[in-house]
């Protein structure tokens, strides 16, 4: 192999593993909002209970934000894709007025806006998360 080729394909190389970390820092990397360590979780001697909706479009999300809301102490009770569609911004909508939940939530999800809202179906939520396309979920552990 010549000298000029060994050049070529070591500049493939490097450019392909700068690719693949930058990559991984999008997907795996944390939002603006996220400090690594940060241990905020539910209010201690409350249960939250919480639906996580997928706003964002990005397949698994509401799973992955399930697993690390429980993780925290959050009571999640379902989650899913959101009926309403996509959006950019990830909105906490808080039924019961626990405005410390509401705001411990957002914490653990990286920055969220909260609003009031009115649970129309009466389902004993307590607060709903629409996760939206700038949300980054933090690293997560395997959970088969």
């Amino acid at each position: 192999m010549t000298r000029s080729r060994m050049l070529v394909l070591a500049a493939i190389v490097i450019v392909v593993g700068l690719a693949g970390m930058l990559g991984a820092r999008r997907w795996y990397g944390r939002g603006p909002g996220v400090v690594l360590g940060d241990t905020t979780s539910a209010p201690q001697g409350q249960r939250v209970l919480v639906e996580v909706l997928n706003s964002s479009g990005v397949g698994g999300l509401a799973r992955r934000a399930t697993f690390l809301l429980r993780d925290r102490g959050f009571d999640v009770v379902g989650w899913g894709n959101d009926p309403r569609g996509r959006r950019s911004q990830t909105v906490i909508i808080d039924y019961t007025n626990k405005p410390e939940a509401a705001d411990r939530l957002a914490r653990v999800l990286g920055g969220a806006q909260i609003e009031r809202g009115k649970d129309s179906l009466d389902r004993g939520i307590d607060l709903t998360v629409r996760l939206g396309s700038a949300y980054k979920p933090p690293i997560e552990a395997f959970h088969p």
